[in-house]
């Protein structure tokens, strides 16, 4: 009678059939993603290094835990399970960081009201320097009507585009609109049909001596707070355009890169500190707009997110971006409006640049108290 054969065994080495080697890379993608996170909560805004959370596109925090729940079904069991859970804590923890807005999708088309403040806020891309027209510039402008404009990068740059120099177009300003009250320091100009009262110096710009070079004025100057009387009451209007934490340029495999992420750190966090400061001083209606070049992913903003309202909670769409307007479709929004101590935002819209800029603009209607 023949020996009955018992099957052979599976040699060592041999790869683990692919049902078996999805039990563990589902679960381990899953909780990778989530270590990832939780890596980033402890660095970000602590460490310069931190600051690369700025590159990614703050739509992945929310889609990519959407896309390993999705993977889940393909494990078995409790790897399953240990999945789903994972992908689940990664969604809920990094939503806020994501720039999502569902509410958007059924929010109904905002109003103003008649008294309603029209705010226009934007990074002018070194005024107008690089592209288009002075006459289609200063046309575009007008053509907004706005109340109040703040308006970043009153700078020119060099030949090689890595230094800043003074312009002065200020005449022309001033002709383009009549009955307007100007502010400028530094970078970072305002228009207002409104009074101006007081130009307080805010944060970093509190130690500029007066008669200050104009390199120092750009460097310290970083916000621009201007009251004005708007119906019998002052109203802070605060122009913002935070030092930018990279130098793409020079790519991410460059030691320059690293060193300029390292040396912008503390320069950032004093001026987004200062800012924070005299927004916890004043009690005036606020509204604070501007370039912060930080993104929803990144932990900058939260101070600021806390404290006011975001101007996008009127906004009808779920997923406002506002950089790179010139190029690509932008991923990104670094462009944000605040409002608080009473003032409320009553419609808020990103509109196109007419490629005059690689930022897009703010268009922001804003309520009062008393107002209405």
């Amino acid at each position: 009678m023949a020996d009955t054969l018992a099957p052979p065994e599976r040699a060592t080495g041999t790869p683990a059939p692919p049902r078996r080697r999805r039990d563990r890379l589902v679960p381990a993608a899953a909780l990778a993603w989530l270590a990832l996170l939780l890596v980033e909560w402890a660095a970000d805004g602590r460490i310069w290094l931190g600051h690369l959370v700025g590159i990614v596109p703050p739509a992945v925090f929310a889609l990519v835990p959407l896309g390993l729940a999705a993977l889940a079904p393909l494990a078995r069991g409790a790897a399953r399970w240990r999945s789903l859970a994972a992908a689940g804590l990664a969604l809920v923890l990094g939503f806020g960081q994501s720039g999502f807005d569902p509410a958007a999708l059924w929010r109904a088309e905002p109003r103003p009201g008649p008294d309603a403040v029209r705010v226009f806020a934007w990074n002018t891309n070194s005024w107008n320097q690089l592209l288009g027209t002075q006459d289609h510039f200063y046309a575009f402008l007008r053509a907004k009507d706005a109340d109040v404009y703040l308006l970043h990068e009153y700078q020119h740059v060099t030949a090689d585009r890595k230094g800043k120099l003074p312009v002065d177009d200020l005449a022309r300003l001033r002709r383009e609109f009549p009955g307007y009250q100007v502010a400028v320091r530094g970078e970072l100009v305002t228009l207002s049909r409104f009074p101006i009262l007081r130009q307080p110096a805010v944060g970093p710009a509190r130690a500029v001596p007066p008669g200050a070079d104009w390199a120092t004025e750009y460097r310290e100057n970083k916000v621009l707070r201007t009251d004005v009387l708007v119906g019998g009451r002052a109203v802070s209007f605060y122009n913002v355009h935070m030092p930018v934490w990279n130098s793409m340029p020079d790519g991410l495999l460059s030691a320059a890169f690293y060193r300029h992420m390292r040396e912008r750190f503390a320069p950032r966090r004093a001026q987004y500190e200062g800012l924070e400061a005299d927004l916890a001083a004043n009690r005036n209606p606020v509204v604070v707009a501007g370039d912060f070049n930080a993104t929803a992913a990144m932990s900058d903003l939260d101070p600021l997110r806390e404290r006011l309202d975001d101007a996008a909670e009127v906004s009808t769409d779920p997923y406002p971006t506002s950089w790179e307007e010139g190029g690509w479709k932008p991923f990104w929004r670094t462009d944000w409006a605040f409002t608080g101590n009473g003032a409320r935002a009553e419609r808020y819209a990103f509109g196109a640049p007419e490629k005059l800029s690689d930022h897009a603009v703010q268009d922001l209607w804003v309520s009062l108290p008393g107002s209405g």
